[in-house]
């Protein structure tokens, strides 16, 4: 049993192949992840509960990143990261919603892990052989 193993991470972003690619690498550390393709979904997976970090989209149809995170803070602290093409963007239209981190797409699928494991306060975790490999997301 892994520490990430009691760890749920809600994935939404509408590019299926990026999805099912994420929650593969995520999964591989012991994370469990739910994946959704629209900020709406996401956010109906969200109040089920039991989501302990996001991960998201900012841009994409049926309700983007910025309506998910404001409506998340409403009720929860949980830590969201958004992945974007946009970052500059991002920062001036959620710079009101607290513990948001972004990341840049491209990005190297390690580089997310440690966000997230960063994110969620548990030290880094021990390198594998998907976490070492140059892939990029």
């Amino acid at each position: 049993m892994t520490l990430n193993e009691h760890r749920t991470i809600l994935v939404i972003d509408n590019d299926q192949e990026l999805t099912r690619a994420l929650t593969k690498r995520l999964g591989s550390v012991g994370f469990r992840c739910i994946a959704t393709e629209s900020g709406l979904q996401g956010l109906a997976e969200f109040r089920r509960g039991g989501i302990d970090l996001v991960v998201t989209d900012l841009n994409m149809p049926g309700g983007d990143g910025v309506m998910l995170a404001e409506t998340i803070r409403k009720t929860s602290a949980v830590p969201i990261i958004f992945i974007t093409g946009f970052r500059e963007d991002f920062k001036r239209r959620l710079r009101h919603v607290q513990n948001v981190s972004t990341l840049q797409k491209p990005f190297m699928s390690h580089d997310l892990v440690d966000l997230i494991t960063t994110a969620l306060g548990q030290d880094s975790l021990p390198a594998s052989p998907a976490h070492t490999t140059p892939e990029t997301a």
